[in-house]
């Protein structure tokens, strides 16, 4: 079933994109081993934060430069984009241990498989939830950083006597736009996720209080803010970098 759907999506991204879409679909296909290795590396007992910081890199150059070519737009939008990692790490970390999320949630521990798994593995989950957030998180900030970047860039070559703010402007217009798209990405993402954990909570006649104060809502409801508040990071980061690099190449 699965190679099936492969193939078909492999068909359907040449016919679509082309030699552009075969560089996507292997791409995509390099992103799914470098998590692989990304969860083998935090399961041997490898610090999580910084593995998953060098496959992030890895990401923003197999995702940014491998599809579109290595030039000052691209530049920018993967620096803007290690950035907000970065300060999502740095910020969320701090948050997601007062808040106490990591580990099992409150449903994971009475799933039948946990009653047979150890959860003395060695391995922070604290560090793991930040992991996870990060992960999550790139996608979505990979997007918005390269259609700033891409439109400013654009903006310039047809009109070179732009100032540098009057391209950071540009581009904040262009955040402007589709930040609703793009936090909507996210929230759609984790709602679809969620929709199971709601008709539970429903089904056992659970309370509104006990619904808000549950760990696995909290879990949710965190890695969506923590999202969308890099998704507005991005923003302003890409445009300031995309309008230096691109006057500097002038």
């Amino acid at each position: 079933m699965i190679l099936t759907l492969l193939i078909i999506l492999f068909f359907l991204m040449v016919v679509v994109g082309g030699n552009r879409g075969v560089d996507s679909f292997f791409s995509l296909a390099k992103t799914m081993v470098a998590m692989l290795v990304n969860i083998y590396l935090i399961a041997w007992g490898l610090p999580a934060i910084p593995v998953t910081l060098l496959v992030s890199v890895f990401f923003v150059a197999t995702v940014l430069y491998a599809q579109n070519g290595v030039n000052a737009k691209m530049h920018a939008a993967a620096i803007a984009v290690l950035i907000v990692v970065i300060i999502v790490m740095l910020g969320a970390g701090p948050l997601l241990y007062r808040a106490g999320i990591s580990g099992y949630n409150e449903i994971e521990q009475y799933e039948e498989i946990s009653m047979y798994l150890s959860g003395n593995i060695r391995v922070s989950m604290a560090a793991v939830s930040i992991s996870a957030v990060v992960l999550g998180l790139l996608g979505a900030v990979m997007d918005t950083a390269v259609a700033i970047t891409t439109a400013v860039n654009e903006v310039y070559v047809n009109n070179q006597s732009l100032t540098k703010a009057e391209l950071v402007q540009s581009g904040l217009h262009v955040g402007k736009d589709i930040l609703g798209t793009t936090v909507n990405t996210l929230f759609f993402a984790g709602l679809g996720e969620s929709i199971m954990l709601a008709i539970l909570f429903m089904r056992n006649a659970e309370t509104i209080a006990s619904i808000i104060n549950s760990k696995s809502l909290l879990q949710e409801v965190a890695g969506l803010l923590i999202g969308g508040i890099g998704c507005l990071a991005i923003i302003p980061l890409s445009s300031v970098l995309v309008a230096g690099f691109v006057v500097k190449k002038k």
